[in-house]
């Protein structure tokens, strides 16, 4: 069953040109965090998000395929809302935290955007 969250705000350090990666937390972040973080409040009651490869993102209509998901990513949703997506080839060493997706293009995020985990 997908899950969806919608975007409440997005930090001035959020978004970079050069680094193809956003992080995710939700309404609990502190100030200092939001400042680098695209805030998500989830729409449900939030059950476990069981991402793995081969599940499906979507940010608005911009569809994302989980090409890995770390070992912290579920826990990790569940507690704080926290993810780190990153839209570049899965290295050697992935994040714990992170979610590689392909395409390795950025999306088009804004304040109102729907973000759907699909498992």
């Amino acid at each position: 069953m997908a899950t969806t969250a919608v975007v409440q705000a997005i930090g001035p350090q959020a978004i970079s040109a050069t680094e193809p990666i956003l992080i995710l937390f939700d309404e609990t972040a502190t100030a200092s965090l939001q400042q680098i973080a695209i805030v998500q409040k989830f729409t449900s009651a939030l059950t476990p998000v069981p991402l793995q490869t081969g599940s499906q993102l979507t940010i608005d209509d911009q569809r994302y395929t989980v090409e890995y998901a770390g070992p912290l990513v579920e826990a990790n949703l569940q507690s704080i809302g926290h993810a780190t997506l990153y839209f570049t080839e899965v290295p050697a060493k992935p994040m714990d935290n992170g979610i590689y997706l392909t395409p390795t293009s950025l999306p088009t995020i804004k304040v109102g955007s729907v973000i759907t985990y699909e498992p």
